[in-house]
């Protein structure tokens, strides 16, 4: 499939399967005081044979959802995320506009780091000189200049290609576009969206580099969740699980389990100790539960790979019984296919 045929796929999709980024032009409508709203993602002058950006973005001087193709080492890519093109054109003559939208990017990525699971950076200057992939985090000083390309977002083979999860990882990046373009804060929405069951097809090879090492927490987190999906359709049924659950205020939890007109909030983290793992999701899940003043969720849980110990469970129980908080933790054995009992 071409860079033209994929953008106009996804500009069908994104309509007739009800994706939310399928309101992007609206949305841009509402954020910029447009009087007319386009009706798809990408169209004929945002459209070239090895890139396409989402249509108005260049004129709007915005952050773009991006789809392109990328030579790598293992062959041809095709990216997809979110990028800010920093060429200088008749639309963009300057530079400076583009300063504050990447001051609030900045802002937003350090204050949500969670929201990117299985997400990547990288940049290009005019030069074709192509950095490593690295976490995604902060864009520095020296990249604001002329020429240079940057991306957030995946990269997935020919053969591999999935327009709904091109479509899902939009979706998921669009609080984080509408930061970027709001002039003032953007009120979040504060409703929860229904339950809506599946898994989206996550990323199966990702790496940053971080402190000279390259690390793989990412992959792993990923095919921790995919382990979690598969057992918990086991305990509950296909109908009653969703991985990637969307909540209020732009945020999602790594998985939403329904019982009884009720859900249970699970975060998958990948860490060597029940204590690490618990000490970093349990702030998130509390948020995910009741900011401002929601109650979305009955029960918490933490999934990990380390075994509970004496000292993990009496942490537990003081947490239940001493501050009435419903969190647990489960262990996950992906070698053994393997989500043990709450603990």
């Amino acid at each position: 499939m071409t860079i033209p045929e994929l953008a106009y796929v996804l500009n069908r999709h994104a309509i007739d399967e009800d994706f939310e980024i399928g309101n992007l032009q609206e949305i841009r409508k509402r954020l910029r005081g447009l009087k007319h709203a386009r009706r798809h993602i990408f169209g004929p002058q945002s459209i070239h044979d090895g890139y396409a950006f989402h249509l108005g973005s260049r004129k709007g001087k915005e952050i773009q959802f991006n789809i392109g193709l990328e030579q790598r080492e293992e062959g041809e890519m095709i990216r997809y995320g979110v990028a800010f093109s920093l060429k200088t054109s008749q639309t963009l003559p300057r530079l400076e506009p583009m300063i504050p939208k990447i001051c609030r990017f900045n802002r937003y990525v350090n204050e949500n780091s969670e929201d990117f699971p299985g997400f990547v950076m990288w940049h290009h200057d005019d030069e074709k000189h192509r950095s490593e992939d690295r976490a995604v985090g902060s864009i520095p000083d020296e990249l604001m200049k002329s020429g240079v390309f940057i991306m957030l977002g995946a990269r997935v083979a020919h053969d591999d290609l999935d327009v709904r999860e091109i479509l899902s990882v939009f979706d998921r990046l669009l609080p984080l576009y509408r930061y970027v373009e709001g002039e003032e804060e953007v009120p979040p929405s504060t409703s929860t969206p229904d339950l809506k069951p599946g898994c989206p097809s996550f990323i199966k090879k990702t790496a940053a580099r971080q402190a000279g090492q390259t690390v793989d927490v990412a992959l792993r987190h990923n095919t921790l969740q995919l382990a979690l999906y598969k057992r918990l359709c086991q305990e509950a049924g296909d109908d009653n699980v969703q991985m990637e659950r969307p909540l209020a205020l732009g945020v999602r939890v790594d998985a939403a389990v329904r019982c009884n007109g009720k859900e249970t909030f699970y975060e998958v983290k990948v860490a060597s100790t029940v204590r690490s793992g618990v000490r970093a999701a349990l702030g998130q899940l509390i948020e995910y539960c009741h900011w401002p003043s929601a109650d979305r969720a009955s029960e918490m849980i933490v999934v990990g790979e380390a075994e509970l110990d004496s000292d993990s469970k009496s942490y537990l129980d003081l947490l239940r019984q001493k501050y009435g908080l419903p969190i647990w933790y489960r262990r996950i054995d992906i070698d053994n296919d393997v989500l043990e009992g709450k603990a």
